[in-house]
């Protein structure tokens, strides 16, 4: 029979833990060293860690000598660029996850659309949400200042991280059994990418605050906000049905930023629980979805968001008759758009970087 601890987590009679309080992941997970997986220390099991992007990803992009760009603007190789996990929860990623998402997403969006429709929306959210909840554990090792004069402090010393419990408890469902209903999933959009200049086939971006993240791969990208219980979806499908084309890397950005402005503007949060029947050893992660609807609004978020998004494009941006200042202000507004004309048309132009 399954147990609860005193701090709330359940523990199954091999020792497993099925369900982790909120206590335990921050103390276990976020700021220990223990595999983000089971929960096992580095002296119980072997560890070979895991790469925060799997290695068919980084094989298939070329990216193990490539450097990923962090907030603080210094760089980190891929193939250093990892997490504490057992071996054994490793392979058992693999083999239950990354190999049947990796089969598919060869496939281009139409199969990740397919495989959604025959009920695996799920599986695919469980993906997103390891890369982004792994990216974010990494922060902790990560300094905020390049130069140590200026401090040792690291980036996720500001996080506040029971806000990644709820990514976690759904993430180890392949590992727990744990049945997810759907108002527990947020929202989930894959879509066409034009072919570009850019030598980059690959893209991954990230609003931390928004809990919302992009995944470019060749000429398809999937976008996921992991806490709204659908809710940024609900809004941005007025958006989406204009779209009449495939959208450029500089439109992908503002349609991650737009879904992390919804997210953010949702008048009130779904809730999340994990419910445990110790007695016959079930357990099933809920949500309680809100009515849906919006708080006016605050175009500085907007703004902000979509400057964070496309920052690192600036140089390259050009648009007739604005300066780079001034485009640096515009975008800072909130009131620019990439995606649509003044008449509210898909811009379908090809945008290419310098």
């Amino acid at each position: 029979m399954w147990t609860a601890t005193e701090d709330g987590s359940v523990i199954d009679a091999n020792g497993t833990v099925v369900f982790f309080s909120t206590e335990r992941f921050i103390n276990d997970i976020c700021l220990g060293d223990c595999c983000f997986i089971c929960g096992a220390r580095t002296n119980e099991r072997p560890f070979n860690n895991e790469h925060i992007l799997p290695e068919w990803l980084l094989r298939r992009y070329d990216l193990f000598a490539k450097t990923i760009t962090l907030p603080n603007e210094g760089t980190v190789r891929y193939d250093r660029y990892t997490v504490p996990c057992c071996a054994e929860c490793n392979s058992l990623m693999g083999e239950v996850v990354e190999k049947p998402i990796s089969e598919v997403v060869h496939d281009g969006v139409n199969a990740i659309n397919d495989y959604i429709s025959k009920g695996n929306l799920l599986k695919m959210f469980v993906w997103m949400g390891l890369i982004f909840l792994k990216t974010h554990l990494k922060d902790r090792t990560l300094r905020v200042h390049m130069d140590v004069r200026k401090g040792d402090e690291k980036i996720a010393d500001e996080y506040e991280w029971e806000y990644l419990h709820h990514i976690h408890s759904v993430v180890r469902c392949f590992y727990t059994g744990c049945v997810v209903e759907m108002e527990a999933i947020g929202s989930f959009l894959s879509i066409p990418v034009k072919a570009q200049a850019s030598r980059d086939r690959f893209d991954l971006g990230d609003l931390y605050l928004a809990q919302t993240m992009l995944l470019r791969l060749d000429d398809m990208a999937m976008l996921t906000v992991f806490n709204d219980s659908g809710g940024a979806m609900n809004y941005f499908w007025q958006k989406l049905e204009k779209i009449t084309g495939p959208v450029s890397e500089l439109q992908l950005r503002e349609i991650m930023a737009e879904l992390a402005c919804l997210n953010l503007h949702l008048k009130e949060r779904p809730t999340f629980h994990t419910e445990c029947d110790l007695m016959n050893e079930k357990c099933r992660i809920i949500g309680k979805r809100p009515t849906l609807d919006l708080v006016h609004m605050d175009r500085r978020i907007r703004g902000k968001l979509l400057h964070q998004a496309v920052r690192h494009m600036l140089p390259q941006i050009r648009t007739a008759g604005r300066s780079q200042d001034e485009m640096l202000e515009a975008i800072k507004s909130g009131n620019l758009t990439f995606l649509f004309n003044d008449h509210g048309e898909f811009i379908n132009e090809l945008w290419m970087p310098l």
